[in-house]
């Protein structure tokens, strides 16, 4: 990979590699801590609300929009420019985003609900819950997967690669 290219490229794989990031740790958290709280102890209507204070959303729902947004812009924009690992490794990693980010709105609009629900049962949680592990695990493996795409393909040459050049 040309040094010319890393620089052009730099502001935006950078950025968006640090907001995939902070999507998966967000996601993470969620899994490892919100989530198992209510497979543990599977009470309704005890969730912070969506927009409270300590929401999770917080982690995920800004930074998610502008990840699909710069990974279709450092295509766009550099496209042509790049080797076709790199583009296919591009087109993968866009994938994988839209793959979180339509598993992520499945699971807020259809499962998350549920949970704020006082009148339902302790079950009906630990269903939901179950669920949620399930769609936010397909979420946080996705957005993994991209943020190795697209960041794979910026790692420099291996010293043996340099010697073999000569």
């Amino acid at each position: 990979m040309s040094p010319e290219f890393l620089g052009r490229t730099r502001l935006l794989s950078v950025s968006l590699t640090a907001l995939l990031c902070m999507w998966l740790f967000g996601n993470l958290y969620e899994e490892l801590v919100t989530n198992l709280q209510l497979i543990a102890n599977p009470r309704p209507g005890t969730l912070v609300g969506a927009f409270a204070a300590g929401s999770p959303v917080y982690y995920y729902l800004p930074w998610a929009p502008f990840c699909v947004v710069l990974a279709v812009i450092l295509r766009l924009r550099f496209g042509r420019s790049a080797p076709a690992q790199v583009r296919r490794a591009w087109n993968s990693a866009i994938g994988f985003i839209a793959i979180a980010a339509i598993a992520k709105v499945i699971l807020i609009t259809q499962v998350n609900p549920v949970f704020r629900d006082p009148a339902v049962t302790s079950e009906v949680v630990y269903k939901r819950a179950v669920w949620w592990a399930a769609g936010n695990g397909i979420a946080i493996i996705a957005v993994a997967a991209a943020v190795v795409l697209l960041t794979s393909w910026r790692r420099p040459p291996a010293v043996s690669d340099a010697f073999e050049s000569r």
